[in-house]
């Protein structure tokens, strides 16, 4: 392929991806949900004052935020954005766009890397495949306009794969180094990685080497260099490790998983009784046999071709749910993949459905199954299968490459026409409530009352969820402030009741939710 032709392709593969990713960024999605809001006021709070909302000093592992905890690394990858550009949705969702980008770049280094002993030629058409996959893929689109902690652990996830088997083919020390650090510091970014990194890390070493003779002499020839990789592996994940039993790491995991669903509980000993319990009974209805054939079915569930191909996640901040996570025509081209890698089996190849069980298995652990946004992880394994299907198609065929190329190309301007057209026209109207579009003109109102009534409480509902951080974002009140009235003022879960002059009180509305704003009595006067 010749250079200029390779180079300027690959330029307008960026250029289309950072188009779909950036393409009326502030106004779609349509509001800024408020994990989004609380990811970017903590960022906003750290850059001013190096502590969090609550007052926390640069907390490590993960941030307060309502009741639960956000791991930690999106807060700090944002800071520099929200402390430049002010909080607005373009700061606070820019490192997920980079992400996606980077994502886009990654996907044609893997497809590249698994046809690393091809000509030069074919190496560069499918890197050019795969950026093209993942430019307008659905999927990697849709989570890249967010903030989402998921892709950023998603980039770097595929990140230390892609240096990972890079140290596979050629035990490089270098590769072997970034591997680590990136997926280290995937664990940082988001709860499942916690469980995938350290698996995908162990397995890039056992791969790496077809005996253990051959593992020990390499550990012994770079025994220092080794030594202080390992030294970094460690000071790098103490913190995590150092926190397993605390709420920061354990209570995301008691909350969603189906191990606290009673239901499955109750079943077991209903059955075990209707049975006569009896020895094969107590075996056959057993509670940990109930457990693993739910997990077996929330596995599965993520390969439901509704799910991937029609209907997409059933939140509607997940999907747009008109479209599936991938487009309908490339249902082929994925089993064309599948099948070349069934064909083609390499040792580097087994990390793939090693990185795919993995990163299944937390979601197959929850209890809202299937879940778009927790196997984000692994939706590089798919654009990459989908790569391998078009690259293997097209080759494989050369007699009618031309007419296959053409086909291809027509199928992904009609799916991209048709997603964006929906994505850019409809979903923001279908969509706005369940992104909280509502919250700007809310926070007019209360600017309005509070510059007509300085000295009265103004009182706001509850009833779209945190007006408090809300309020703070939009108005980018001085975090110091906030800190100040951490442990004086009433919460729920972590939320605040009330802030200055503000109370946050659903109670004195009506049910219809038309009136989120009041006037009340002047500060000094009697609150109840």
């Amino acid at each position: 392929m010749k250079q200029k032709f390779y180079k300027s392709l690959f330029f307008l593969i960026i250029v289309l991806a950072i188009f779909t990713r950036t393409f009326k960024l502030g106004t779609n999605p349509p509001g800024l949900y408020w994990e989004e809001v609380a990811l970017g006021y903590d960022a906003y709070s750290i850059w001013q004052t190096g502590r969090d909302h609550h007052g926390n000093l640069l907390p490590i592992v993960a941030f307060e935020s309502f009741g639960d905890y956000k791991p930690s690394l999106y807060f700090y990858t944002d800071a520099p954005f929200v402390g430049l550009l002010g909080l607005n949705a373009w700061s606070v969702r820019l490192p997920s766009v980079i992400c996606g980008i980077l994502i886009v770049l990654g996907i044609g280094q893997l497809a590249k890397l698994i046809l690393q002993n091809k000509s030069k030629y074919s190496q560069d058409m499918i890197q050019l495949i795969g950026m093209a996959v993942a430019a307008i893929n659905p999927w990697a689109t849709h989570f890249s306009r967010g903030a989402w902690e998921a892709n950023l652990a998603s980039c770097l996830t595929l990140w230390g794969v892609i240096f990972g088997l890079r140290f596979i083919q050629k035990k490089q020390l270098k590769p072997l180094f970034f591997s680590v650090l990136t997926l280290i510091l995937s664990m940082y970014a988001y709860h499942s990685t916690r469980v995938i990194a350290p698996i995908l890390g162990m397995s890039i070493v056992l791969l790496s080497f077809r005996k253990k003779e051959s593992l020990f002499k390499y550990i012994k020839k770079n025994r220092q260099n080794l030594s202080y990789l390992a030294l970094m592996a460690v000071c790098l994940v103490t913190p995590i490790l150092v926190s397993l039993n605390q709420a920061s790491i354990s209570h995301r995991f008691t909350e969603t998983s189906i191990f606290s669903d009673l239901s499955i509980i109750e079943q077991s000993n209903s059955l075990k009784e209707i049975s006569g319990n009896g020895l094969l009974a107590k075996i056959y209805y057993h509670r940990y046999v109930l457990f693993a054939r739910e997990i077996t079915q929330n596995f599965f569930d993520h390969f439901n071709l509704d799910f991937l191909f029609i209907s997409g996640d059933a939140n509607p901040r997940h999907s747009i749910q008109y479209f599936g996570h991938l487009y309908y025509f490339e249902l082929p081209l994925l089993l064309f993949g599948i099948y070349w890698l069934g064909t083609h089996k390499k040792r580097s190849s087994w990390l793939l459905p090693i990185w795919l069980i993995i990163g299944i298995l937390p979601a197959a652990l929850t209890k809202t199954t299937p879940h778009a946004l927790r196997i984000l992880p692994v939706m590089p394994i798919f654009l990459l299968v989908i790569t391998l299907g078009i690259y293997h198609l097209i080759t494989s065929l050369k007699k009618f490459r031309l007419a296959l190329i053409m086909v291809i190309v027509c199928a992904y301007a009609i799916g991209l026409g048709w997603y964006a057209d929906y994505y850019f026209k409809v979903y923001p109207i279908k969509a706005a409530q369940e992104w909280q579009s509502d919250y700007p003109t809310l926070i007019k109102q209360i600017n309005d009352l509070q510059a007509e009534y300085p000295e009265n409480y103004i009182y706001v509902s509850r009833d779209l969820g945190r007006p408090a951080m809300y309020y703070w974002f939009y108005t980018q009140t001085d975090p110091r402030e906030v800190q100040a009235q951490n442990s004086l003022v009433k919460k729920d879960q972590g939320e605040f009741l009330e802030f200055n002059l503000l109370k946050f009180d659903s109670s004195r509305f009506s049910e219809d939710g038309k009136i989120r704003t009041k006037v009340g009595e002047k500060a000094g006067e009697l609150y109840e």
